[in-house]
Formats: structure tokens, sequence, C-alpha cells
């Protein structure tokens, strides 16, 4: 593997090896047999230093045994490396690695701004040996993690200095942590406009594959919808009863933008559209996503397509993880009115947002055609603490002691 070296300390070697060589010739010279010995000795030292760190870690490789991880928020993993080495051991080492810290170590509770975190781990390798070195982690936060630097310290065996080896190869290593999964408390329900396969207790299509009963024949009733068997039994005539069908289908949509004043609602919102999505997973119901973070393709925003099932709630919780706030935004009403142009909104429509009058407006266009539903309980934290800072505080400082 390609390393980058950075050698510290070579200079007070060589210049060592140059002082003890002169001091060596002189004793030599004068016969002083026991001071020239120790003279050699001492060069014959910083001489093997100087030739085991020029060559030691160059033959050094890593290997990482897994290249993607999926954990939930305070779900644990393990980070496990192979390393293989040439002949030349390695003693007394440090490594370091570089995490982004949607990961940390298990026993690490402090929070870090910086959004990188640097994990320190002895290491020591003998000649021609593998090494596995098993690291524990924990989802801290939702999102990705990638290990973004791998370096090695070696010191000197004798005096100060040290070697760096910076890994100059690309890591194949990466954790996806998938937000928390609450339930929704509450039902979506189906369009009684549309034929599908969703029963409804009130509906204007009926499932003649799926009969459930008879009743009495009244004079508006079809001549092929009477039972006649039924009918001979009673001794009157009897109408086949269906099961009433509708048809249910849901677009989530998520606007990713943050209120004007700043309250940052973004990870509460992914958390309730993982609500609905856990809900529509359940109940079989087939939903789209729509997200108003730029994208490339067809559309200029994320768009995951219709589905249902384990394997569409997969694919929203990793299209989740890789997402951030720092990415480029649409405005939410523009990706609205395409979606709408575009035809691909469903028969029940979830607007997970913050309060906007356009959004607002729009929605009750649509409460005309379809099922609308405007989520905004992200905010509900919020109203309650404005609430009772209104309510029970009038300066300040009394707001900050509630």
């Amino acid at each position: 593997m390609k390393w980058i070296r950075y050698e510290h300390g070579f200079r007070s070697i060589h210049q060592g090896m140059a002082i003890t060589a002169v001091f060596f010739i002189y004793a030599f010279v004068y016969l002083q047999v026991w001071l020239a010995a120790c003279f050699a000795a001492v060069f014959a030292m910083l001489a093997f230093q100087n030739i085991y760190f020029s060559k030691v870690g160059k033959d050094l490789s890593i290997k990482f045994r897994a290249k993607q991880k999926r954990i939930l928020i305070g779900e644990g993993e393990e980070l496990v490396m192979d390393f293989q080495n040439g002949p030349v051991p390695i003693w007394n080492g440090t490594l370091t690695l570089s995490l982004e810290d949607a990961v940390a170590p298990r026993s690490d509770h402090k929070k870090h701004y910086s959004g990188i975190y640097d994990l320190t781990v002895p290491f020591a390798i003998g000649s021609n040996k593998k090494v596995e070195i098993r690291i524990p982690l924990e989802g801290k936060k939702r999102g990705l993690s990638r290990v973004t630097r791998v370096m090695l310290e070696i010191p000197h065996l004798f005096g100060d200095g040290f070697v760096n080896m910076e890994l100059d190869e690309p890591i194949y290593y990466q954790s996806l942590v998938y937000p928390r999964v609450t339930p929704l408390g509450r039902e979506l329900k189906s369009s009684p406009y549309k034929p599908g396969e969703t029963e409804q207790k009130q509906s204007l299509f009926m499932d003649a594959f799926q009969p459930i009963g008879t009743r009495d024949y009244v004079p508006t009733d079809r001549f092929d919808q009477i039972h006649w068997t039924a009918s001979a039994r009673m001794q009157k005539l009897q109408t086949k009863e269906f099961l009433p069908v509708s048809s249910q289908s849901v677009v989530l949509m998520l606007n990713t933008i943050e209120k004007d004043r700043g309250f940052l609602d973004f990870e509460k919102k992914v958390e309730q559209l993982v609500s609905y999505a856990d809900y529509c997973m359940k109940n079989n119901i087939p939903y789209s996503v729509a997200i108003n973070i730029r994208s490339f393709g067809a559309q200029p925003y994320l768009l995951l397509p219709s589905g249902s099932g384990k394997v569409q709630f997969q694919k929203l919780m990793v299209m989740l993880a890789k997402i951030s706030d720092k990415h480029a935004k649409l405005r939410f009403e523009d990706m609205l009115q395409h979606m709408e142009i575009s035809g691909q909104l469903s028969q029940t429509v979830v607007l997970i947002t913050h309060e906007n009058d356009r959004v607002k407006a729009l929605a009750k266009q649509w409460v005309k055609r379809y099922e609308v539903i405007l989520d905004n309980s992200h905010e509900r934290n919020e109203r309650i603490w404005e609430k009772q800072n209104t309510n029970k505080t009038e300066t300040d400082l009394t707001s900050l002691n509630v």
C-alpha cells in the first residue's frame, strides 16, 4: 500500500553519527581502545536506528473487513481492520483514525462539534505477522460516517523524533446511521374516490372477487348481481354484497428548509417522515417520498419512486442517512408545483413542513381532489415553550429559568 511518510528527528541522528565518527577516529589514532569502543557502540546504535526507521512501515498493508455497516442510533457495531506487515517489525506505535462523528466509541459520551472524531489506538506488529484490530463503535446521530484518514506514528527508539505515516489510498468504508423509528400515532385514510384494493367502510367501489354476503333485492340492483341460490332458499330475491374497497397510496413530502428564525427542526422532520414510512410498511401501503434537496436527474429534487414493504423502507432509510441540512435546497413550493404538473401526486398527500401561508394556500386547492395532511407536529414542543414563555414570564431572565 502507498503511505506518505513524514520524518522528524533524523537530522539530529545524522549529526550524532557524524560527531561520534570523528571522536572514534581521534580515539583510534591516539590508541584509546576503550574510548574508541564506546564511540563505536554509540555510532552503531545511531546507524541501526537510522536504517530501521528508513525501512519501517514500507511493507505495511491495511484492509477493512467490511465496506459498509448499517446501524440505528444507539446501536453498536465493530470496525474491524486487518494489518499485514513486512520483514521490519513495528514497536510502540500509535494508530490514529479520523471518523465523521455520526459514530463514536461506545465509552465516549461527549459532544463533538467539529464533525470529525480522532480515535487513537496503541499499535505494534511483528515481522511478517498479521494483526486484527477491533474497535467498538456506537451510532450517535443520524448520518453518514466515513473513515477520512488513517495515520500511524512510530517514535524513535533512542532520543527524540518519530515517523508519521499517512495512508494515501482511498478508504472504502462507511457507516450508515439510520434515524429513530417512532410510532405514528394516527391513521392514514384511503381515498374513497378511486377504485383500488384497500378495504373501506364507505366507498363507491366494490371488489367483485370478495363477496361478503347477501341482502334483499331493491329495484336499482343489476340483474347480474342477484344470488339465485340464496333467493331460492329465502323464497325472495337476494342481491350479492361485495367488499367495499378504494385506492390507498401515499406521497410523503419533506421540507428541509428551516424556519426563518433559525429553529433547528431538520432532524425532527426526518423522524416524522420515518414514522409515516413505518406506518405504511406495517400496513402494506405503497408510498413515495419527495425531499426538496437538489439532485441531478429528471427531477431537480430527491424522489423515491412508489413502493411498499421492507425493501422500500430500506431504500428510504439509506437515502435519509445520506442527506444533510448542509446540502443545496430547492424551494418547497416549487417542488410541490412540479409534482402536481408532472402527475406524481398520490391519493393521500402528506406535507411535513413548518407553517407557511403559501403551502397552506396550495394545500387548500388540493383538498378538493386529494386527501391532504399538513403535518407540522415537529413544532409542537416549540409552540408549547412559547406558550409557557408568554403566559408565565415577562422578562428574558425569567424565561431562562423556566
